[in-house]
């Protein structure tokens, strides 16, 4: 079993004004075996840290595989994207091609995104969606 946690987890679990038992709830996912990274994921959680956020993020991320980006991503996104809207959703680009990431390796995605049950629902995404304690 795959396990690809999306944004959502990364954001929660590491910025510092998340409640402790909120952390507590996320680390047996970080720490999980089958855990997995994605560079849609990678993208969006880097790209507006702070140097030294980015220094301690790359560190944590080094300890997690990184499941390839097919090649046919874009395609796979689109198709997703129009499958969404033809359902009367419109999903963020991003989780769209997180999707197709998790899509392509039957990943499992780990997320408290509500946007990706629009994608499951018309998709064959394996989602398992997280609600924050408390």
């Amino acid at each position: 079993m795959t396990l690809l946690l999306d944004t959502s987890l990364w954001i929660d679990f590491t910025r510092a004004r998340s409640p402790a038992p909120l952390k507590q709830f996320i680390a047996p996912y970080v720490l999980d075996p089958a855990a997995h990274l994605a560079e849609p994921v990678l993208f969006e959680v880097l790209r507006s840290a702070r140097p030294e956020e980015a220094r301690l993020l790359e560190a944590q991320f080094a300890t997690l595989p990184c499941l390839p980006t097919p090649q046919d991503l874009w395609q796979r996104a689109i198709a997703l994207g129009q499958a969404c809207r033809q359902a009367g959703r419109t999903v963020l680009s991003l989780d769209l091609l997180v999707a197709a990431v998790a899509m392509h390796h039957d990943a499992i995605l780990v997320s408290f995104g509500a946007d990706f049950e629009a994608i499951a629902s018309v998709s064959a995404l394996r989602l398992q969606r997280l609600n924050r304690p408390g």
